[in-house]
């Protein structure tokens, strides 16, 4: 980090309530931006310019100096996004905004900009895309607060198209909380109108915030930060009768509740609270579900409804420890199990061509990013099925090179399973139990 933003950063942070009039001195640092271009990776797809980072490095400080003059003096004007779609899974594809690779070092200058403002600010419910924080950590929470603090009711929700329908209006207005300084206002302005690109057709951008640019994270955050995190533990909590948590990743979050009485408000008051920002909630991913120490032993087909939750990639279960006390269970979701091995398949099929030791290398990489992320407490058995999955599409794969079998199970058995990551727990998620936690206890 710059010593200038190291700098604002420390000081930011002394001044939570301020409003800051002078930044596009930081913005157009020539050292700042270099920095940036440091932190770009160059394997990176090309925006519409088709520029990469090795082409824009050739005559590297003619163009960085060209840059932070063009900021300086407000001639830079971002360019469209390149419209670009990733499978689902299921059929379906999520759309992508690939920034042209000058504004990419623009983006990430401002998002770390916004990040120094608004990270001391942030509540402590919101974990995604924040500097020292991950979805384990998230998940972490959820399980402490339902075992520990003893709730009962959990509401899953998930808002409808947030970074398709983000509204420019008000989230230019969340920005004025913190920024006066109206010449980096106009840069965030251009970015969110920089429109997208796709098949040689511009589109306009009238709302949203392209999932892909570096900006958006941090954007987001802000966005929902008012919206949700602050409205939620400043007013909304404060009116239940029982005890109630917030845990956010992104726009992906859970309301953890003591009492029936107070999730059914939060249902109605969010959707209302939302609907007042342009946003609503995902219907097939909302729900209101009993879950907790008195769920433990019920029938799951009670008035209540179904006893699991899903959060992150896991479904979240009613579990039972080996001494029989409750505990939050986990196991990788079904549905993002299901899509992870056909995409799997698909990259498989397309790697034939470059020989087995090429399949092979994938899918080692693959099964150990699987485990980093999935490699969570009790998800010991859904990690030996995806490997067991994933080892049989690399068997399928293998002998249908040629027309020709040439690889037996035995075979295979011997000579490559062997070689493919074997199921661990990486990740332990189970809370310290509230007893251990107490001053003056001898567990601690």
């Amino acid at each position: 980090m710059t010593t200038k933003l190291e700098r604002f950063t420390l000081m930011a942070r002394e001044q939570l309530r301020e409003r800051f009039n002078s930044l596009m001195g930081l913005l157009f640092d020539p050292e700042g931006l270099r920095e940036s271009f440091e932190r770009q990776k160059g394997n990176k797809a090309p925006g519409v310019d088709g520029v990469r980072k090795d082409d824009y490095g050739k005559d590297l400080d003619a163009q960085l100096d060209d840059l932070s003059a063009r900021i300086r003096r407000m001639g830079y004007r971002p360019q469209p996004v390149r419209r670009s779609y990733i499978p689902k899974g299921d059929g379906r594809y999520r759309p992508l905004g690939v920034p042209s690779f000058e504004d990419r070092l623009v983006q990430d200058r401002l998002s770390r900009l916004l990040q120094a403002i608004w990270e001391p600010e942030f509540c402590d419910c919101s974990y995604g895309f924040r500097p020292g924080r991950s979805a384990h950590d998230a998940l972490r929470r959820v399980a402490e607060v339902i075992t520990n603090a003893e709730t009962q009711w959990v509401v899953e929700a998930d808002i409808k198209g947030f970074f398709d329908h983000l509204s420019h209006a008000h989230l230019l207005r969340f920005l004025e909380h913190r920024i006066a300084d109206p010449n980096l206002l106009r840069i965030v302005r251009r970015f969110l109108k920089a429109g997208v690109m796709e098949d040689g057709a511009f589109t306009a951008s009238d709302e949203g915030a392209p999932q892909g640019g570096l900006v958006s994270p941090v954007l987001s955050n802000i966005y929902l930060h008012y919206v949700l995190d602050l409205w939620f533990e400043k007013r909304f909590a404060r009116g239940c009768a029982g005890k109630a948590y917030l845990i956010r990743y992104a726009d992906d979050y859970v309301a953890c509740f003591e009492y029936e009485a107070d999730a059914n408000a939060f249902l109605a008051a969010m959707t209302e609270r939302l609907a007042s920002f342009d946003l609503e909630v995902e219907p097939s991913k909302t729900a209101l579900l009993r879950f907790g120490s008195h769920a433990l032993g019920q029938r799951a087909d009670t008035a209540a409804g179904s006893r699991t939750f899903s959060f992150l990639g896991f479904t979240h279960y009613v579990g039972r420890s080996r001494r029989g006390r409750f505990v939050v269970g986990r196991k990788t979701d079904g549905k993002r199990m299901a899509k992870k091995l056909k995409l799997l398949n698909e990259r498989l099929r397309g790697l034939r061509t470059q020989g087995g030791a090429a399949m092979l290398a994938y899918l080692v990489r693959h099964l150990r990013g699987h485990l980093q992320y999935y490699g969570v407490s009790g998800n010991g058995r859904a990690l030996a099925s995806y490997i067991h999955f994933a080892g049989g599409l690399l068997f399928k794969w293998l002998n249908r090179r040629s027309q020709r079998r040439s690889l037996t199970w035995k075979r295979f058995s011997a000579a490559i399973r062997p070689l493919l990551p074997r199921a661990r727990i990486i990740h332990d998620l189970y809370p310290v139990p509230w007893w251990m936690t107490q001053a003056g206890s001898r567990m601690v």
